[in-house]
């Protein structure tokens, strides 16, 4: 368990398996409280990624939970991410698009990253349905 003084609550989005209704993917989907760090990444980190990558907006979260990436085989869609605060004031979903797990301190935690929804798909999306204190109806801040 890392350490949880930098931390604050975040929804995060679960899909479950996808099927095909009238020749297009669905899935049902829950929302849920985590407790992370979300930074942006770096200029390094930013700089490392391959080009026309670093146009998307991208963050990483430090925390306990291990995100669900994308698995095609699987029917599964990746979890995702609901940010409003300094770096996205308006708030915008953001996919998981890795989730590696380190235990090799005494202080274990997951890194993950998450690249921001494009609008067309967070469009048909609804907001949280949980705010990030747990209670019903919007989230965030």
């Amino acid at each position: 368990m890392g350490l949880g003084i930098f931390r604050r609550a975040f929804v995060v989005r679960r899909f479950g398996e996808e099927n095909i209704v009238d020749g297009y993917g669905v899935s049902g989907y829950k929302d849920f409280i985590t407790s992370l760090n979300v930074q942006p990444l770096s200029k390094d980190e930013l700089q490392a990624l391959p080009e026309g990558e670093n146009t998307v907006k991208r963050m990483k979260a430090f925390g306990d939970l291990v995100f669900h990436t994308a698995d095609r085989s699987a029917g599964r869609r990746a979890d995702w991410l609901f940010y409003q605060g300094r770096m996205d004031p308006e708030g915008h979903w953001y996919e998981c698009v890795s989730s590696l797990g380190w235990d090799h301190t005494m202080v274990g935690h997951c890194r993950s990253e998450f690249v921001q929804v494009s609008a067309a798909e967070a469009n048909r999306m609804p907001r949280p349905e949980i705010r990030a204190d747990g209670k019903g109806g919007y989230c965030c801040v």
